[in-house]
């Protein structure tokens, strides 16, 4: 799984160069969703994310996440329902 970890290439979330490890692991363990995006001019992504992922853990990858906005509100009705 490690074979490419050391492959660096531009986050266009983070705005600079990371290793390839980083974008692996970054999600509790699981790739960062913008992977195949980042990572398919390098590596063979595709093919990397069907050998070492279950459909299980890649739906999870994938999962849209939610939007700032809506996790301002969220965290604003747990504030309120402590009180």
């Amino acid at each position: 799984m490690d074979r490419y970890d050391k492959i660096d290439n531009y986050c266009r979330m983070l705005g600079h160069y990371l290793p390839f490890k980083y974008c692996r692991t970054l999600n509790k363990g699981l790739p960062c969703a913008k992977i195949l995006d980042c990572h398919f001019e390098n590596i063979p992504i595709q093919e990397f994310m069907e050998k070492q992922y279950t459909e299980a853990e890649k739906e999870k990858i994938f999962m849209p996440q939610p939007t700032k906005l809506s996790s301002i509100i969220d965290l604003v009705q747990k504030a309120k329902q402590r009180k």
